[in-house]
């Protein structure tokens, strides 16, 4: 269904008819062909084309502020340097700068090797591979959030990525399906083939700076307004992808040979085949059976193993897990990290001590705490019985710092909470060379300075 646009919006583009149109300022990705990119101080590729027909459907003037790289675009519109990024995914981290106009243009994303390489299914089959990725890319948040056993090596552009995987740096790439190609081609780096889908697709829209978040409704009433032959033309124009795939000529004969042995097999025994068809498919049904009931249990097994009883939450070994993975990736890219730890002392240790089911409400009540104010790619564990670890990836000690004060704030607005507990809060950046008992001993330290101060506070380690 069309959104339609508000009243007072269209009463504004009408009393402008005469007047000139606003400026805007915008930034883009300069080494992302053919979907957009900066040569001789021009914007060209799709996310240009789209920009004229917006700007042509509304009473905007796009000018453009030339950027070095994707990381620096990010940081001018952060910044207000530039009010606007005509082309890139939503995401939880760029939700906190940037209110996003409706997605425009949709693009997949696949996964890139040396001819040789199997087809891959996704992340779940990369496997031991190190993979490259561009940085500050929405891929790199999602899959340090739901891949964090990959092996990531950062890389400037998609270009630059292609040249490096071929010289063997790391052996897979992620990249736009459209932009891939081209610098392939481009490259003639015949020996490079896309050997898989990676998800998620690009979902591309325009990104607004939230100070100036009244341009979302003009843009979205431009979009709204493209013509599906417009969109059509500009999709051909640049679309030229050619997927190469590798053939293993010797698998294809031994394919033929055992269809043929099987062929045989069956013309030999044509008189028994229904019987035997009859329990072959009996044997099958009663083995995925088994095997569904099997993935269940493992899954129900997983589950218990890395969470809480309780809160659901994860539990001790899976944060301590996660830490070390966090240690590790910070120790090769040098992405900082903090680390957050809660705890509920006993107003009443008589109440607290016989009181079960007050205490496991408490508990209950500071998970949904948690789980509320934390943003996803964050890590949350019952570390012990009054005690809550928040482990905050990427993330330096002092935007940890306003989640932590958002959480004890949310935690104290609970009246259970504040009739049963006293709650300490204290936090930590992770240091250079530092193991997770060093980073958790002193953020245990900053705990104790927030006690020491009265509780219902937040305290900072050195």
């Amino acid at each position: 269904m069309v959104a339609t646009p508000s009243f007072a919006y269209l009463q504004n583009t009408n009393s402008n008819d005469n007047s000139a149109p606003e400026e805007v300022t915008y930034c883009i990705d300069p080494n992302w062909a053919p979907y957009e990119a900066i040569r001789n101080g021009s914007h060209i590729g799709i996310s240009a084309q789209y920009l004229d027909i917006v700007s042509e459907l509304s009473d905007l003037k796009f000018t453009l502020v030339p950027t070095q790289t994707w990381q620096q675009s990010l940081e001018y519109v952060q910044q207000g340097k530039c009010r606007v990024i005509p082309m890139l995914n939503t995401s939880d981290y760029r939700r906190q700068f940037l209110d996003f106009s409706l997605p425009y243009f949709e693009a997949p994303n696949v996964l890139v090797a040396k001819s040789g390489t199997p087809m891959l299914q996704g992340y779940g089959g990369v496997g031991n591979r190190s993979v490259g990725v561009v940085q500050g890319y929405r891929q790199v948040e999602y899959i340090s959030r739901h891949y964090p056993s990959l092996r990531l090596k950062l890389i400037a552009s998609e270009q630059e990525g292609l040249k490096q995987l071929a010289n063997g740096e790391f052996d897979v790439m992620v990249g736009s399906l459209m932009s891939v190609n081209m610098h392939i081609n481009n490259l003639k780096l015949k020996d490079l083939i896309i050997v898989g889908y990676a998800e998620p697709f690009d979902s591309l829209a325009f990104g607004v700076n939230k100070s100036y978040g009244y341009l979302v409704d003009k843009i979205n009433y431009a979009i709204e307004r493209i013509p599906e032959n417009r969109k059509v033309e500009i999709y051909k124009q640049w679309n030229n992808v050619q997927v190469r795939y590798s053939r293993d000529y010797l698998k294809l004969f031994l394919s033929v040979a055992v269809v043929l042995m099987v062929l045989l097999l069956i013309i030999a025994r044509k008189r028994y085949r229904g019987h035997f068809t009859r329990i072959i498919q009996q044997k099958n049904e009663e083995i995925g059976t088994l095997q569904a009931a099997l993935l269940e249990k493992n899954r129900t097994l997983a589950f218990l193993s890395s969470h809480d009883n309780v809160t659901g939450l994860y539990n001790r070994n899976h944060m301590i897990q996660r830490a070390e993975e966090e240690i590790s990736r910070f120790q090769r890219f040098h992405t900082t990290a903090s680390l957050i730890v809660v705890e509920l002392t006993s107003i009443n240790d008589e109440q607290f001590n016989f009181d079960t089911n007050t205490k496991e409400d408490a508990l209950k009540v500071v998970a949904a705490s948690c789980l509320s104010t934390v943003r996803e790619v964050d890590v949350v564990s019952r570390f012990s019985d009054e005690q809550f670890i928040v482990l905050c990836p990427q993330t330096s000690v002092e935007h940890a710092k306003k989640l932590a004060d958002r959480l004890l704030n949310c935690m104290l607005g609970h009246q259970l909470l504040n009739d049963t507990f006293k709650i300490a809060v204290g936090m930590t950046q992770l240091h250079e060379d530092e193991e997770f008992n060093e980073w958790f001993e002193r953020t245990i330290k900053a705990l104790y300075q927030s006690k020491r101060l009265g509780y219902g506070n937040v305290s900072v380690a050195d």
